[in-house]
């Protein structure tokens, strides 16, 4: 299988990627970038899947864009309860610990109860915003039951200590400070196509700038994910008009009660701009056959780790067979 920058010349794919009619629809965001380093196939279907032909197939591919695994759902409820308690509060109105937990737990309960119907060929929910549908229970995952219990479990602790740890104390005041923003889009300008993305947590006090952003585990779960810290601190800088160097950018590890910090300067926000620009780079020589339905110019790239997670691995042969193997 010939993956899109083989089957361009380099030549023809500078000259077709200097072009302005080359980024139309294309936007760059921390998640699309990562679904297209994990696997290019992964980011057809996710990005693409609506140029697809065949009706059936397009129809699955749209059906499992919507399903989700255990560690994005409880990340997503974990986040709504802090952006709710926030906003919440700006409006006078303050929520229980106990309420905001009890919610994330039964909004978790309804979305097991609800793939287990739709697995068992049970209707779609006719509701405007439907429970979301769980890829363990979907894909039939013979310890789905302890996996997503344990999901929730870690969930339901990391809402406990954003509101019980003193080590989130200064987070929970600048939340709570009427000029703090919460869950603010940003966009990035000086780029040829939308840079975006979502800050959970910033406020400026005098000539600095704290941003905070939620994670549910402990610093060892995962990278560092610099770049997309450095992307919030590249906004941060020109929305509240500060030095790189007074800018805070933070990682809050609920769960394990750490806070890590990314080193902010002019150095960092460089580097980040040029990794951007070459994310772009592969992104729209990619563009070009995805726009065109041309699923074969996005090779996979099989590993056990990013297929067991991937909601689309049921139509991947190659995510299948690694997966058993």
């Amino acid at each position: 299988m010939m993956s899109a920058q083989r089957e361009l010349g380099l030549e023809e794919a500078a000259e077709f990627s200097g072009t302005a009619d080359a980024y139309v629809g294309l936007n760059w965001s921390y998640s699309r970038r990562e679904s297209v380093d994990q696997c290019t196939r992964r980011y057809f279907l996710q990005y693409y899947g609506n140029t697809l032909g065949d009706a059936e197939f397009k129809a699955r591919v749209q059906f499992l864009r919507s399903v989700k695994n255990r560690y994005l759902r409880t990340g997503e409820l974990v986040h709504l309860v802090i952006g709710t308690y926030f906003k919440k509060l700006k409006q006078g109105k303050s929520l229980s610990a106990d309420w905001l937990t009890k919610w994330a737990k039964d909004l978790f309960q309804k979305d097991r109860k609800y793939s287990a119907h739709i697995q068992a060929g049970g209707m779609a929910s006719n509701e405007q915003y439907p429970p979301i549908l769980l890829d363990e229970i979907l894909n039939k995952d013979q310890e789905s039951d302890l996996l997503l219990s344990h999901a929730e479990e870690q969930m339901l602790k990391a809402i406990q200590h954003f509101f019980a740890s003193p080590t989130f104390s200064e987070f929970r005041e600048l939340g709570a400070a009427p000029e703090s923003y919460i869950e603010r889009k940003l966009s990035l300008r000086g780029f040829p196509v939308s840079v975006s993305g979502k800050v959970d947590l910033a406020c400026a006090k005098e000539s600095n700038v704290t941003i905070v952003d939620w994670k549910i585990g402990s610093k060892s779960d995962g990278g560092a994910e610099s770049l997309q810290l450095a992307t919030y601190g590249l906004w941060a800088a020109t929305e509240f008009g500060v030095i790189e160097e007074n800018v805070r950018i933070t990682k809050a590890y609920l769960v394990s009660q750490e806070v890590v910090e990314f080193k902010a300067d002019q150095q960092a926000f460089a580097n980040a701009r040029v990794r951007i620009l070459q994310d772009l780079e592969r992104m729209v020589i990619l563009h070009r056959y995805g726009r065109a339905g041309m699923m074969e110019a996005f090779s996979p790239n099989p590993q056990q780790g990013v297929c067991r997670l991937c909601p689309f691995r049921e139509v991947c042969p190659e995510g299948k067979a690694v997966i058993h193997d």
